[in-house]
């Protein structure tokens, strides 16, 4: 278990990094918010008052760097009230 929360962290670290550059890109704002390890699916929370929709194309690069760790890994998108 103590290998899957260091992974955690880390993943939580690249979401903070691409959510800024997002920010400053796309004029969009979102966080983590959880990883299904069944699905190998890493999770973002659009931000209730973003500015901009949360998009995929917007979350390519943070994809891309998740696939360094390991390449099953997705990103997926949740909106208020889901």
């Amino acid at each position: 278990m103590g290998s899957l929360n260091k992974h955690i962290v880390e993943i939580e670290s690249l979401v903070r990094e691409e959510s800024a550059t997002c920010f400053i890109d796309y004029n969009v704002e979102f966080d983590f918010c959880h990883y299904d390890g069944e699905v190998q699916t890493v999770y973002v929370r659009e931000h209730r008052n973003s500015p901009n929709p949360a998009e995929h194309y917007m979350l390519e690069n943070l994809q891309s760097r998740l696939q360094e760790i390991n390449s099953r890994y997705r990103v997926g998108i949740m909106y208020e009230g889901s």
